[in-house]
């Protein structure tokens, strides 16, 4: 309690980010609810997550069930109310105006919200109303598409197409009205462009792409006299030799969040590294449960001992140089390489994820895409203005790499690559593991399949139970899902 105390002090005075508020929150144990009402509280938002973007709508933590596995939650919170207000940008006299909802908190959405100014000044007949930040996303958008209330426009996670194409809360794009508003799909790196379709229909434009990579601390490394590592074996061995002296080696990405969709992300990537399947290929079964797949979570188990097993919060111990090794996304770019956020910064580099087996790579992908939420009355010519903006958005977005995102349209992904700003040349490491980018599917169940995959895989991480048991039981979880879904 002592701890929470402190952790609230620390928010409401200024001296830690909302970002790294809940980061360590969650590492204390509480749930996205109980967060989302302390910053609400202190006038924070909700919105940030310990990742790209925010998730609305994931459940708070598991119980444990009486066989020491995680259940699942019977019911989501009810939403939570927003507190970042709607801003509007544009001339008044504008001819239409465009409303526009995203995930994006804190310093995401604030580049964001710089692109919607630039955008309404070289275009001065839209005008547009923009809401950055939305807490618990995936309810209000469902809410509002059954209310007649949707935004013209929402940034959602490729994750999000396929739950939402099967409500009807997103519309159809055709490749004609995409055609004339210069939207073109050779424009796009061709993997992520894949990921916009479900069932055949288009639904989205992508924005951006991003995975992780692995963060090191220079100095450390070179104090020990290690190499920086190419291979998982190579890592672990660098974090048992390096976690001594008050250091900390490594740290799994999103330990601690529970049953949310993060820690999936992670363990995503490296089960493909082994060559497992998270769903067989008709995606009526889950397909994770198999030898690879366990030798998968072992590594991540093992490596978590070795180098920080009281699982201890790490922002704060990475900025002032006490971790060794840790992944992460490009989306921190603009924390852990800034000398006034970070102490260590001049000793943080980033280098492409370690590989199980370098002649078979493969690191999470994940994409934010634009999409035309389902209206219950077609305005025509909010549609076209809302194209308009979405192409002018993926056009200029060297900006929002900025923000630590790798653009998914080729100009602007060349150009941001190419530049000698301090962050966009960080997110080369990122970039150049967009070869073996591995895509969650886009499946109608997804949102509920991961918060049952990281429940299970952290309580096997963090020693509560055995890797298969762990496995077993997220298997159990899911296919349950997907029977019920009908999938």
């Amino acid at each position: 309690m002592d701890d929470l105390r402190e952790l609230i002090e620390q928010l409401s005075s200024g001296r830690i980010s909302r970002r790294e508020f809940i980061r360590k929150a969650f590492m204390l144990g509480l749930s996205a609810s109980a967060i989302g009402s302390i910053l609400a509280a202190c006038g924070g938002g909700a919105g940030s997550t310990p990742t790209a973007g925010t998730s609305g709508g994931a459940a708070s933590s598991p119980s444990p069930s009486p066989s020491g596995s995680p259940k699942s939650s019977a019911s989501a919170p009810p939403p939570t109310p927003t507190p970042y207000k709607p801003q509007s940008f544009g001339s008044k006299s504008a001819k239409v105006k465009i409303r526009y909802w995203t995930i994006l908190s804190s310093v995401d959405g604030i580049v964001m919200n710089d692109l919607v100014r630039k955008f309404t000044e070289e275009n001065p007949d839209i005008a547009v109303e923009s809401l950055q930040g939305l807490t618990d996303f995936i309810q209000k958008m469902q809410a509002a598409a059954i209310s007649g209330t949707a935004p013209d426009v929402a940034l959602v996670r490729h994750t999000y197409i396929g739950p939402f194409a099967l409500k009807n809360v997103l519309s159809e794009l055709q490749t004609t009205e995409l055609e004339e508003a210069g939207i073109k799909a050779e424009d796009y790196y061709p993997e992520v462009w894949k990921f916009t379709q479900f069932e055949g229909k288009q639904y989205t434009v992508p924005l951006d792409m991003h995975c992780h990579a692995m963060l090191y601390n220079k100095k450390i490394l070179q104090d020990n006299n290690v190499s920086v590592p190419t291979t998982l074996d190579e890592w672990t061995a660098v974090v048992e030799k390096v976690s001594k002296d008050g250091i900390i080696g490594y740290q799994t990405f999103a330990l601690g969040a529970g049953a949310q969709e993060y820690l999936t992300w992670y363990w995503y990537g490296i089960h493909k590294q082994f060559g497992g399947e998270m769903l067989s290929e008709d995606g009526t079964k889950a397909a994770f449960n198999t030898p690879e797949g366990i030798e998968a979570v072992k590594w991540m188990k093992d490596i978590q001992q070795k180098g920080n097993p009281k699982n201890a919060a790490i922002t704060d111990l990475a900025r002032t140089g006490k971790v060794a090794t840790w992944p992460d996304g490009p989306w921190i770019s603009t924390l852990y390489f800034n000398p006034e956020k970070s102490p260590a910064a001049k000793d943080i580099d980033v280098v492409p994820l370690p590989q199980h087996d370098p002649k078979h790579k493969a690191v999470w992908g994940q994409s934010h895409q634009l999409a035309l939420p389902r209206q219950q009355s077609q305005d025509q010519a909010r549609r076209e203005a809302s194209l308009r903006f979405i192409e002018w958005i993926t056009r200029h977005s060297v900006d929002w790499a900025k923000a630590g995102q790798i653009p998914a349209r080729n100009s602007a992904r060349q150009e941001a690559l190419q530049s000698n700003d301090r962050y966009l040349m960080k997110l080369r490491a990122w970039a150049k593991q967009l070869p073996y980018l591995k895509f969650m599917p886009i499946h109608p169940a997804i949102l509920e399949i991961m918060p049952r995959i990281a429940a299970n895989v952290e309580g096997a991480i963090l020693g509560r139970w055995s890797v298969e048991q762990g496995l077993k039981q997220a298997e159990n979880e899911v296919n349950q899902i997907l029977a019920r879904s009908g999938q």
